[in-house]
């Protein structure tokens, strides 16, 4: 690995013993979309605007998106999405962003499921709009609470905003 500008993937000791952080190339990014048929007459949740947000995440913190799945029509308590099955099968990436956490899961126990199977294929979940919802809470604090190095720069960043 090379030190440069980026995400910070770790903590290395230098040839002199001092901790130097570890920055990868621009790392790669998918997004996620779902929209459940209840929502359809609801402007936030609508497909257009959720790839909006997770765009211009991406273009903020420098992140290369190579791939957006969607899942239209499929209630957030139901693991079963065509879309997110395919995210799942090939994590070829380093950063999963959501419009909103709800849209990955609807609930605690799906949530932990899913972030725990992408933290051992090394993917990080970040939501494009960060909210006071409980699960929004509980993902930054998971996150938080493991020493997430992305997670730690979007703080760093929104610190000095």
């Amino acid at each position: 690995m090379t030190t440069m500008t980026g995400t910070p993937t770790g903590v290395e000791k230098t040839s002199l013993g001092t901790p130097q952080t570890v920055w990868q190339e621009q790392p790669r990014a998918v997004g996620y979309i779902r929209q459940d048929f209840e929502e359809m007459g609801k402007k936030w949740t609508r497909p257009d605007g959720q790839k909006s947000r997770i765009c211009t995440c991406a273009e903020k913190h420098q992140w290369q998106l190579i791939d957006i799945h969607e899942d239209i029509g499929w209630a957030g308590d139901c693991l079963n999405r065509p879309g997110l099955i395919a995210l799942l099968s090939n994590t070829a990436f380093d950063v999963l962003i959501v419009d909103r956490t709800d849209r990955l899961a609807c609930k605690k126990t799906d949530l932990d499921f899913l972030l725990a199977l992408l933290e051992e294929r090394g993917v990080t979940c970040v939501p494009a709009t960060w909210s006071w919802e409980p699960l929004a809470q509980y993902m930054r604090w998971w996150y938080r609470s493991k020493g997430n190095p992305v997670y730690a720069q979007l703080e760093a960043a929104t610190a000095k905003a």
